[in-house]
């Protein structure tokens, strides 16, 4: 006898929720396949595209040091050879590094868009605002979301097969409603975004707790070196992360490029995250102090392609 339909849906439908409920309840670690104690670390190069310097460096890192993974500036004047750099190396894993900011004092860009379509974005001289409270005081969230998309077409037409987005100097959750944008346009392109697990654990934005406990792939730590660190140099800041390094999806972010002409023209009177800074990450990235503390403190290297893969590819 042919059962009714609801009967039959049933079983499937209790097998379903029995296996999102389960998924939920699994640590980020065996949700990636891995064990539940396991130590995953991505180490990731923001700012592709701004110089060559920038480009050379991390890509060498990511060939023969220890960085996983990487992000583009789609505005900046070598995102076009990132991207030729993408469609030769598929397995690179690189991202979209939304770029709503130009922190430099002679070095600018501004909007894919152009300055007349989205105005709120731009300075008097149509470049980016230069920092993110200036930018977050006076941006419209309509054109936010017009460049940002333009951004990622760009990347997309370019041809980078992106892994994530992640936002120039933190300018993507600037303010609640710009995170909850950001969020939305990492589900719709079926990505992970750089967010911390606890971002929201202070808000009282009920939505964007719930926007948060809501985006898959978030991380466990992410780490970065400080003004305070740079005069010793970052090496001591970034050993000292990975000795102290805990169970979860981890993310280490670096700044990587060469203490040259190039690097020292585009980030003059500006030291922090400058030529000599992106100099010592790149070093720190090649050396082999780090691939010896990774191998010691039984930290597995993972790319944000695994997050995507495992965790958005079925799912959006």
């Amino acid at each position: 006898m042919k059962l009714p339909r609801p009967i039959l849906l049933a079983p499937l439908i209790l097998l379903a929720a029995k296996s999102l409920f389960s998924h939920e309840h699994l640590t980020i670690q065996e949700q990636l396949g891995y064990p539940a104690d396991a130590k995953l670390l991505i180490i990731h190069a923001d700012d592709l595209g701004v110089a060559h310097s920038e480009n050379v460096a991390t890509f060498q890192a990511m060939e023969e040091g220890v960085v996983t993974s990487a992000s583009v500036m789609m505005p900046t004047p070598w995102a076009k050879e990132a991207a030729l750099y993408a469609i030769k190396n598929p397995e690179a894993d690189l991202g979209v590094h939304i770029t709503l900011t130009a922190e430099w004092e002679t070095f600018k860009w501004g909007p894919m868009l152009g300055a007349d379509t989205v105005p709120s974005l731009v300075d008097a001289h149509g470049h980016f605002h230069p920092d993110v409270a200036t930018f977050a005081a006076k941006a419209d969230l309509q054109e936010i979301e017009a460049e940002v998309r333009s951004q990622i077409e760009a990347a997309r037409e370019a041809g980078i097969e992106f892994t994530h987005l992640d936002g120039h100097m933190g300018s993507m959750l600037a303010t609640d409603e710009i995170a909850q944008l950001y969020f939305r346009l990492g589900k719709e392109y079926g990505v992970p975004v750089r967010l911390h697990q606890h971002h929201a654990s202070h808000s009282d934005n009920q939505a964007l707790k719930s926007a948060v406990v809501d985006m898959p792939g978030k991380v466990t730590s992410i780490h970065g070196a400080s003004p305070n660190d740079f005069p010793e140099g970052m090496a001591t800041s970034y050993n000292q992360y990975l000795r102290e390094l805990e169970p979860g999806l981890n993310l280490l972010v670096l700044h990587l490029g060469f203490d040259h002409a190039e690097m020292q023209a585009i980030t003059v009177n500006h030291p922090l995250w400058g030529a000599r800074w992106r100099q010592l990450d790149y070093d720190w990235s090649m050396s082999d102090e780090a691939k010896a503390i990774i191998e010691e403190e039984g930290i597995i290297l993972v790319d944000w392609r695994l997050v995507k893969e495992k965790l958005f590819d079925k799912a959006y």
